[in-house]
């Protein structure tokens, strides 16, 4: 096996233009935390830099569909849309573009378990694709596929032939192994498993990540195993050694952690982010092979919860985007690569 090509940035349709939005609102006190940008952000589109917003668009107007909120019925998130009919979907990608998003998560596990098909999910991806997004295709932990336990031998004859029917239809721009991994599987050997058997399904031109409950990012067998690949041997026994054995899979990873400390404490969620964006960043967890650069960590899961409850505005949630992507590593400066549910900067331009 070699290792995996350089990434290149995806072409695709031309996105709409912009439509401008209202500046935010003052920032939460005391402001003890990052506030201020580091970096310029891409210019357009860049696989590398994640723009999006997974729970927080509102279309006035939209039907209650299974899974959503009947009390907060017009916050649409991007994994139920398939649900929704043509001119709710239509009008949420429209939205979604215009605000200046770039990746659209997809979610194939809710589009079966909600009654649809492959050919209809790839189908709405295809229309996300002509409004200039990527489609950002998460496998796992969703309703149909969240089996507990299980290993590379179980989930690739039954993901095999959907990845592949995706890949033949171009709609796997980047991809997530899945949801929320250290809820439904057994650490150690038989996730890194899975997590390789998707990193060799997948060309390694797509970006590949992982999302967890846990704040580092990974899961490790208690006491030690060792894992044994075509590159090396390792005994994975901490959260170092982890990603260490997964520097020829993985992209790097969607952060999500408590939505109240992100709303009233965003110093001490900005230190959180820091635990495992400082050694991404300074060596100890090694490089991505699949980007031949430093792992990626972007600010996913911060207010959705509180969006989908209603208790928490779009607005208040682009605001909190935006601090956390302030977020840089200790020593080396190095920022977050972008944000998975909502941001924008102070003035309402794009971030």
């Amino acid at each position: 096996m070699t290792t995996p090509l350089l990434l290149t940035r995806a072409t695709g349709p031309k996105p709409p233009p912009l439509v401008p939005r209202a500046p935010l609102g003052p920032f939460p006190q005391p402001i003890d935390y990052q506030h201020t940008l580091s970096f310029t952000p891409p210019t357009g589109r860049d696989l590398y830099f994640y723009r999006g917003q997974f729970c927080g668009i509102r279309i006035p107007g939209a039907p209650n569909v299974p899974g959503n909120n009947p009390a907060n019925a017009d916050l649409v998130m991007s994994c139920l849309i398939d649900n929704y009919p043509a001119k709710t979907q239509d009008a949420f990608l429209l939205k979604y573009a215009q605000d200046g998003y770039t990746h659209l998560q997809r979610s194939i596990g809710h589009s079966i378990y909600y009654r649809g098909t492959v050919a209809s999910h790839i189908a709405l991806s295809k229309r996300a694709q002509a409004y200039g997004l990527f489609c950002d295709e998460w496998f796992l932990g969703a309703e149909a596929f969240n089996a507990r336990d299980q290993t590379a031998s179980y989930w690739g004859p039954i993901m095999d032939p959907i990845v592949g029917q995706m890949l033949d239809a171009g709609v796997v721009d980047t991809a997530c192994v899945g949801w929320q991994l250290d809820q439904f599987n057994t650490p150690g050997n038989p996730l890194l498993g899975i997590i390789a058997w998707f990193a060799w399904r997948l060309p390694s031109s797509i970006p590949l990540y992982t999302h967890w409950v846990n704040e580092a990012l990974a899961w490790w067998k208690t006491g030690g195993e060792v894992w044994s690949d075509a590159y090396q041997t390792i005994n994975v026994h901490d959260r170092f050694s982890w990603w260490l054995a997964c520097q020829p899979y993985l992209t790097g990873g969607h952060h999500q952690g408590d939505t109240h400390m992100a709303r009233t404490n965003p110093a001490l969620y900005q230190a959180k982010m820091r635990d495992t964006l400082n050694p991404f960043n300074d060596g100890r967890m090694g490089q991505s092979w699949r980007s031949h650069r430093n792992f990626a960590l972007d600010v996913f899961e911060c207010t959705a919860q509180d969006q989908f409850d209603g208790g928490c505005s779009e607005d208040e949630g682009d605001l909190v985007g935006y601090i956390l992507t302030c977020t840089t590593a200790d020593g080396t400066g190095a920022p977050v690569n972008g944000y998975g549910n909502g941001a924008r900067m102070p003035d309402g331009t794009r971030l």
